[in-house]
């Protein structure tokens, strides 16, 4: 059951989801960047993570990491949980479509997500706990996805291929 948990690649990409959920919630005061790298680098790692290496336990993993990034970031529980798992069940849904692509356009796919992700996270957060939608804070990770898109893609090539 816990065969594709278990195999050294996919043990390496949630020694990284961990370390970047880790350093995303810890807030670096003079650092800021730092933790929007970490941030966007959990995200983009996720996203790889269930499209590659698909698992019903990322389920679980999913709704556990969402509940700690609300608390630790929002201190409410909502929209990180619920744009995980709103993901995670979309891909489960048109998994079949998306084997068609090339992986050109599954990198397109990846990075189009995470700012989908970004910006539900931020409405989400808006219509249930009223808090303002941070334009700065959303042009900040968007141009961070965008700096270490093609870094992670080689960094996670290279790690397919150990």
């Amino acid at each position: 059951m816990f065969s594709k948990l278990r195999s050294s690649k996919s043990i390496i990409y949630h020694f990284i989801l961990f370390f970047s959920f880790s350093l995303s919630v810890n807030y670096f005061v003079d650092l800021k960047f730092i933790n929007y790298l970490a941030y966007v680098f959990f995200h983009l790692t996720l996203i790889y993570l269930v499209f590659y290496y698909f698992h019903f336990i990322l389920f679980f993993i999913s709704f556990i990491y969402g509940i700690f990034f609300d608390i630790f970031l929002i201190d409410n529980i909502s929209p990180h949980l619920i744009s995980f798992l709103f993901f995670i069940f979309l891909f489960y849904f048109t998994r079949k479509y998306l084997f068609n692509f090339s992986s050109t356009q599954i990198s397109f796919i990846i990075i189009i997500i995470a700012f989908i992700m970004f910006i539900a996270e931020a409405i989400i957060a808006n219509i249930l706990f009223n808090y303002s939608i941070n334009i700065e804070n959303l042009g900040w990770l968007f141009v961070t996805t965008i700096v270490i898109f093609f870094p992670f893609l080689i960094l996670f090539s290279r790690i397919d291929k150990f």
